[in-house]
């Protein structure tokens, strides 16, 4: 299938440098490698990547770097973007005048790279066309500070671990890696374990993988809920590294074939973090998963694990129940057990007897009496909890609801004088009462024990060292169900990166809640087996928050981003608003309808007997798109077809230059500042002056809910970018042909 020439390629035809099947040669190139276009035409022998970029920047009008030598760049311009993205891109930063960031481009017309560099930087970016080859040689600029994970072993065997590793079997014989690492009979891979657990506390990770590979064994780490490769060890070191961890978690190395569970403890900066250990053996060696339970991470203050003033005074509340059941659900990783353990520290007292039941034990609480689960000398969680109510306690804890007998036994204790907290794994907290129903409890004694579910995520925090504001893409917001259902006053932050996060742009997690209370409208909807939706119904109508409304309210005020809510929770009809609700700033996902415009400050008058200023018989195109380049490259292109055009770099500049200049056709983007375009297009047409020009939408966001939305909102087409030129002259001209047959059937009626 042949390959269609873009804007670059069209400009390179226009210019005489090249034809089509020298193009569509270029192409297949660029397709199988990663090369400019001015690269795969001179390796072709059909130009020279000079002759391509001074076309380039001819026909932009933008500068060229031209000739062998190359400018000097000061290194704190080097630092202002990283080198893999600059490889990425093809680009490097050149200067820095006031708030304007010379940028050495490839293809100037990448306006994703342009915005992805305006972001990261907060500068302005001036685009200077460069062939590929003066890039590569100003990125040799960057100093060598990147290391790759096959180096950084050799690396390793230098350092100094920064941990203290204490054996399984004597708590009190501890290995102190420090004073070990300087004597010179230490083996090597002690030395390495030690500064792989050190160093994973240090990063703040919650679990360790090693993972053996046909040539090498793999370190990785999971911060922040994501799994990030740390280094790789020789392939020959593989039995010792990973016998050294069974061996410090008293595990059987001799036994390989099975699966082995075990613990030690590594103390770090002067705090004690437990570890838990399992192997799993797979087709290269055994597979090591090294669990982190940092006591300091386990209990906090309850105001400090992410619940709003509301469902935080409502749990308060629940724990203060004499008796009842409160289930705590969520996928594995969604801090299920941080939570439990926060609330029984904040409810305990001299005076309460409070006993657990885990497996294992994660955590060690102080004042807490907690049994271990142990299958070989019949420990279960049914038979441990039968054990407790001998025990006179007030207050149960139960790891986890995995079978039908131990929730019979949670929920009896639940009505006879005890308060029971467990987890269960569900979706939501509706859904945790059909869980319960397929676990075979009767309805009645579920409506009689349960008291509150609370449902809980975790999703990434922004990081507060760089978070700037950053409004969401249009095609993030449309998944969302647009704009308008969502908060109007939301102040929408995004980390752009920094040392501090790794240049990740979030740095920890948050956590997000659906708080179900348990009411006599729910209590009847239980016993009567109701579906989830009814339930759901009945707890919105309740005062419940569901996970996605909660979600979007922490968006909304700078704490994370609507793109990481995405990777933990769906908009659906899980937030549709109950019966009789209204829509407010904290209900933030109900269907508002369309949203009211509001009055725009200084806007022209609307006149009756205004007209449009007269032109030289050209049709006149108004073009609003806040993006430099891709006005100047449109505006090219339209005025060589003959158009006159009219530009605006905003949605609000656009709205006043139609209202007053009454162009014959506009060309949108969708995702401006000040105003979108789909408010601006909904404007327009609500308004008889300009409700008949043609609109045509030219976005990135390529998806049906986009264009849905920008079509209901009184769009008359839309395309793509980025877009040919011969299609956007073909997309107008046919807008320009419908608006002329509109008007001649408007005169004849």
């Amino acid at each position: 299938m042949a390959t269609k020439p873009g804007m670059v390629g069209e400009l390179l035809i226009r210019a005489g440098l090249i034809d089509s099947a020298g193009l569509h040669s270029a192409q297949e190139v660029r397709s199988k490698s990663h090369v400019s276009l001015g690269t795969a035409l001179s390796s072709l022998g059909l130009t020279t990547e000079e002759a391509v970029a001074a076309a380039i920047a001819s026909g932009l009008q933008l500068e060229c770097l031209a000739g062998s030598t190359l400018p000097m760049v000061e290194s704190e311009i080097i630092a202002l973007l990283p080198l893999q993205f600059c490889q990425k891109h093809l680009v490097m930063p050149l200067s820095l005048q006031s708030n304007a960031l010379r940028l050495a481009m490839s293809d100037p017309l990448d306006y994703s790279a342009i915005q992805d560099v305006m972001f990261r930087t907060s500068k302005q970016v001036v685009p200077v066309v460069a062939t590929q080859t003066a890039i590569l040689r100003l990125q040799d600029l960057f100093p060598s500070k990147t290391v790759e994970a096959d180096e950084t072993y050799e690396n390793l065997t230098g350092a100094s671990p920064e941990g203290e590793v204490i054996a399984a079997e004597d708590v009190e014989e501890a290995v102190d890696a420090d004073k070990l690492a300087r004597d010179t009979k230490l083996a090597p891979v002690v030395r390495l374990v030690n500064l792989m657990l050190s160093g994973a506390a240090k990063a703040g990770a919650s679990d360790i993988h090693v993972e053996p590979k046909e040539k090498n064994l793999l370190v990785r780490q999971r911060v922040d809920g994501l799994l990030q490769e740390v280094f790789k060890i020789p392939k020959h070191l593989q039995d010792a590294t990973i016998s050294r961890l069974k061996i410090i978690s008293g595990m059987d190395i001799s036994d390989r074939r099975r699966p082995q569970d075990g613990r030690s403890r590594l103390r770090f900066e002067g705090q004690r973090i437990d570890l838990r250990v399992s192997t799993l053996p797979t087709q290269y060696g055994e597979k090591v998963v090294i669990r982190l339970l940092d006591q300091r991470r386990a209990v906090m203050p309850i105001e400090k694990i992410d619940l709003t003033p509301e469902n935080l005074k409502m749990l308060q509340q629940l724990l203060l129940r004499p008796q009842g059941m409160i289930l705590v659900t969520g996928p594995t990783g969604s801090g299920k057990s941080s939570t439990l353990y926060t609330a029984l520290n904040w409810v305990k007292s001299p005076t309460t007897n409070i006993i657990t039941v885990e497996d294992p034990i994660e955590y060690q609480l102080d004042g807490v009496n907690q049994v271990q689960i142990n299958t070989k000398a019949g420990v279960t969680f049914a038979s441990g909890l039968r054990s407790i109510l001998r025990q006179d306690p007030n207050i149960i804890l139960v790891g986890e609801i995995r079978d039908e007998e131990t929730a019979g036994i949670a929920l009896e204790a639940a009505q006879t004088g005890h308060l029971l907290l467990s987890t269960l794994h569900t979706n939501d907290a509706p859904a945790t009462v059909s869980r319960l129903f397929d676990l075979g409890i009767e309805p009645f004694l579920v409506a009689s024990a349960l008291i509150g579910i609370l449902a809980q995520r975790l999703v990434q925090r922004n990081c507060v060292f760089c978070s700037v504001p950053h409004p969401p893409n249009p095609e993030t917001l449309q998944k969302f169900g647009g704009i308008e259902r969502l908060p109007a006053d939301a102040k929408w932050m995004a980390g752009k990166g920094c040392e501090k996060c790794m240049q990740a742009g979030f740095k920890g997690r948050l956590a997000i809640h659906e708080l179900l209370h348990v009411n006599d409208e729910l209590r009847a909807l239980i016993t009567a087996r109701a579906p989830e939706h009814e339930l759901r119904r009945a707890a919105r109508a309740g005062g419940m928050r569901t996970l996605i409304e909660d979600a979007i309210s922490k968006a909304a005020k700078g704490l994370t981003t609507l793109d990481a809510i995405l990777q933990v929770v769906s908009p659906d009809d899980a937030a549709a608003p109950a019966e009789g609700t209204e829509a407010t700033t904290e209900s933030v996902l109900p269907a508002r309808g369309i949203r009211q415009e509001p009055e725009i400050s200084g806007a022209p008058k609307k006149n009756e007997n205004s007209k449009p200023a007269v032109t030289d018989g050209r049709a006149r195109i108004l073009v609003v798109e806040d993006n430099r380049t891709i006005i100047s490259v449109v505006k090219y292109f339209l005025e060589l077809e003959g158009f006159d055009v009219l530009l605006a770099e905003d949605g609000l500049i656009g709205l006043k230059t139609a209202q007053r200049e009454h162009p014959d056709v506009i060309v949108t983007d969708v995702n401006m500042p000040v105003m979108d375009g789909i408010s601006m297009v909904k404007t327009l047409r609500a308004d008889p002056l300009t409700r008949d020009i043609a609109i045509l939408m030219l976005t990135s966001e390529d998806s049906l809910d986009s264009e849905t939305s920008a079509l209901s909102a009184g769009a008359d087409d839309y395309i793509l970018k980025p877009v040919e030129p011969r299609r956007l002259a073909a997309r107008v001209k046919a807008l320009l042909a419908r608006s002329k047959v509109r008007q001649v059937a408007g005169v004849e009626r």
